[in-house]
């Protein structure tokens, strides 16, 4: 069984890999680059999230891209550790608040967030310390991405209940689709695992207390107060999670039932519902997994069993190497970050699009494999049927953009070059920094 979960991360790693150059090429190529800056900041964001999910599996399955010498100062040791934080966060909290509707309005608001991101890093570092006294979890980051979901949940639940009709043409219903849309994606892309404790923290079991990744850091005798602290922020984060969770299951129902009565185009929202009903499925076999005792995972939400494996590769796995890939190369494409125009570009997507569609079917038959041995032979009968019969032109005709998204763009107040170059330092330094410091040690 783990021969062909670790073949999943293969499949993942290589698909990452792939779009990551196929995105990079059209961002970076010497051209006349008429993009608004937020196509532009938005192609560099979901550039950045891709060399993060990609980093950080090769930590996984290479251990040597890490830190792994025993004898390196803990000085360096705790460093990479500040930049492994800022690079996630900052990826994270720009993604959603710049790009699908730009909450960061002014060059200050977002150097205010970097120092903020900066301090909440050495309190929550600080806090669960070796020898921090007391020592007690603190989850202000996490805290901080929650609140910046709530606004980017907002701008997608609205979409998802009240579209604009497509024959409406005005700038504000075009500017509403278009910052739906993302914001769908977006939420899609920074749920993470968490929303498989959903179910747990609305009945209070033991499938989101006892299997959240950072839990069990605030023992007795950390005191009081600081037991609280953790709880406070605990709930808020697993609120949160849960209340989006829900409130997109309704949300999810009552689109697709008014696309069944034609009240509703069908559109990416409604690929979006298909797809949060899906997860919701996930979620509930995996609770149920959980409290039936089929399947048993420990404290950091590790399986521990066969059973957890295969459950976990279904939902935690399928999500990270399949999902978040595909929708970085819709947000790029769909969304107009970057330009897609003449034959030779076409080509280029078409290639990208086949091994999508590769992609897809291999995680489906390895997922298979795994539950119920088949032939390896399957799996290229089924790649061979994917490629022969055309499916890859279903997939380019999704990702094409629509008119709102070559037309509507958001204006900045300031210096749009400036802004630019600043988040992407801010965000490349640490990431960079974090290599370097795998390299060398």
């Amino acid at each position: 069984m783990a021969e062909g979960l670790d073949l999943l991360d293969d499949i993942g790693l290589i698909l990452s890999v792939f779009i990551l150059l196929f995105i990079s090429y059209f961002h970076l190529r010497p051209v006349q680059d008429e993009r608004t800056w937020d196509r532009k900041m938005g192609a560099s964001l979901v550039i950045w999230l891709l060399l993060y999910f990609i980093l950080r599996r090769l930590q996984e399955l290479v251990p040597a891209v890490g830190i792994d010498n025993p004898d390196v100062s803990g000085v360096v040791v705790e460093l990479t550790g500040y930049f492994s934080s800022m690079n996630f966060y900052y990826v994270h909290l720009f993604l959603m608040l710049l790009v699908p509707i730009p909450f960061l309005r002014n060059g200050w608001q977002i150097g205010a967030l970097g120092l903020l991101v900066i301090l909440c890093t050495y309190i929550d570092r600080s806090a669960v310390a070796a020898g921090a006294d007391p020592h007690y979890n603190s989850m202000l980051l996490m805290c901080m991405i929650l609140a910046a979901c709530l606004v980017c949940f907002s701008v997608g639940l609205r979409f998802l209940l009240f579209p604009p009709a497509l024959e409406d043409k005005s700038e504000d219903s075009l500017a509403l689709r278009r910052s739906g849309f993302f914001a769908l994606g977006t939420i899609a892309v920074v749920m993470d695992n968490m929303i498989f404790r959903s179910i747990g923290f609305l009945d209070g079991s033991g499938n989101a207390w006892w299997t959240f990744p950072t839990v069990n850091y605030s023992a007795a005798s950390s005191g009081y107060n600081y037991a609280m602290v953790t709880l406070a922020e605990m709930t808020f984060v697993l609120g949160v999670f849960s209340f989006m969770m829900c409130s997109f299951a309704v949300g999810s129902i009552y689109h697709i039932t008014q696309v069944i009565r034609k009240k509703h185009p069908v559109s990416l929202a409604t690929v979006f519902s298909g797809y949060m009903l899906f997860i919701w499925s996930l979620v509930m076999f995996r609770h149920w997994a959980y409290v039936s005792g089929y399947a048993n995972w420990d404290m950091f939400g590790l399986p521990m069993d066969e059973n957890a494996e295969i459950i976990t590769a279904l939902s935690d796995g399928f999500s990270f190497h399949l999902i978040y890939p595909t929708i970085a190369l819709l947000h790029a494409v769909k969304f107009g970050l970057i330009s897609i125009e003449s034959e030779r570009d076409q080509k280029i997507l078409r290639v990208v699009a086949l091994m999508v569609m590769v992609a897809i079917t291999a995680v489906f038959t390895t997922l298979l494999e795994v539950i119920i041995p088949v032939p390896d032979i399957v799996l290229a009968v089924l790649c061979g049927l994917v490629l022969a019969t055309g499916w890859e032109r279903h997939l380019i005709d999704a990702l094409e953009p629509d008119e709102e998204m070559k037309t509507i763009s958001w204006a900045w107040p300031g210096n749009e070059k400036a802004m630019i170059w600043g988040v992407n330092l801010m965000i490349g330094i640490p990431f960079v920094m974090k290599v370097l410091t795998g390299v060398i040690w």
